[in-house]
């Protein structure tokens, strides 16, 4: 059993393209995959990215994304504006119930891992409470190097594993997509993937093979 976590460090970086292609890259391994998105906000009804990923591992919506607000919003600003909390315990619950039926279960936030989930509690706690190794999504372009790095920083400073950084939307438009990624690499250490922008959901075999194999080491 292995679980994964993961952050952007921004809203709107990719973190649900990348958990997509991650799963699909560990579904042609043969392994059993689970996915889990804790908190979902922005659902008028059906949870977009829950029913992305569902429709992917056959999973009910229910058990892939527990709590939900309309909101387009940060969970806990979810629970102040909708009057509607929920309870950490059962989620933790729930989460434990899943890594016990997956071979590897990958979990999803929202936005950053600074985004309040309630009050005094955000997702780099729940990271932290949970065990959990962090994959950060980046944006290609300009203004990532310091989003990258202070997510990092972060996340380290709390003691939490960071198995990788992805770096999302590559064009080659912008100047600074040419160094973007080896400068965040010097800055931490860590190995970067560059994922260019794609048509559809899917990026090719052999950068979802290298995405697999950054997680599983």
């Amino acid at each position: 059993m292995a679980s994964l976590f993961i952050t952007g460090t921004d809203t709107g970086v990719g973190k649900t393209f990348i958990s997509y292609n991650l799963v699909y890259a560990l579904m042609e391994k043969g392994v059993k995959v689970g996915y889990l998105k804790p908190v979902e906000t922005g659902v008028e009804s059906v949870p977009a990215d829950g029913s992305l990923l569902s429709s992917l591992t056959g999973q009910s919506i229910d058990e892939v994304v527990p709590v939900r607000y309309r909101l387009p919003l940060a969970p806990y600003a979810g629970i102040l504006e909708e009057g509607k909390d929920f309870s950490l315990e059962r989620l933790r619950e729930h989460y434990y119930r899943l890594i016990n039926k997956y071979e590897f279960l990958v979990v999803e936030g929202a936005g950053g891992v600074a985004v309040p989930i309630k009050r005094s509690y955000n997702y780099a706690d729940l990271a932290k409470d949970w065990g959990l190794r962090v994959l950060i999504v980046a944006r290609a372009g300009l203004g990532t190097i310091n989003h990258t790095f202070l997510t990092w920083h972060y996340l380290t400073s709390r003691g939490i594993e960071v198995v990788g950084i992805v770096m999302s939307g590559f064009e080659g438009k912008d100047p600074s997509e040419r160094t973007n990624h080896t400068i965040v690499r010097e800055l931490t250490g860590l190995e970067v993937l560059c994922i260019p922008k794609v048509d559809g959901m899917l990026i090719p075999k052999e950068l979802r093979s290298s995405l697999a194999e950054l997680v599983l080491l």
